[in-house]
Order: structure tokens, then C-alpha cells, then sequence
């Protein structure tokens, strides 16, 4: 098994020494194997994602499309 994160409570949860903000919900579940299950909801913004800047702009087109005569339709 590959190795554990160490989850702390007190005064909040700690998640290998760095403090989790942000939680909206939590569940723990501890079995005989004093090994704990541990899901975690929380709110954060992720880098690549909720930063990103808006660089592409969608313009109108200079003129109206108007196709040549020979495939206008009848």
C-alpha cells in the first residue's frame, strides 16, 4: 500500500499539516483495520480552470453571409 495522508482534527482538518477551508461536508469511516475512509466536499478554485482568462472574443461577421447565385435555392 502506498503511503497514507496523516488527517488531523483540531481546530479544523488537516489534511498532512496543511488546513483544509472551505468544507461543506464530511465523511469518515473507520473500520477494525485503523485505517479511516475519508470524503471530503469543499469549495476552492482550481488553477487551469476557474482562472482562466478570457482571450477569445466572438465578433459579429463584417458583412451578412450571401451565398453566389448559382446555389441560391429556388
Amino acid at each position: 500500500m502506498s503511503k497514507l495522508n496523516k488527517v488531523s482534527i483540531s481546530n479544523g482538518l488537516f489534511v498532512d499539516g496543511t488546513k483544509i477551508n472551505g468544507l461543506t461536508d464530511i465523511n469518515i469511516e473507520s473500520s477494525v483495520d485503523n485505517i479511516s475512509a475519508v470524503t471530503m466536499k469543499f469549495y476552492g478554485i482550481i488553477d487551469g480552470l476557474d482562472n482562466i482568462q478570457e482571450t477569445y472574443k466572438f465578433e459579429a461577421p463584417k458583412k451578412p453571409y450571401k451565398p453566389s447565385r448559382k446555389y441560391r435555392s429556388r
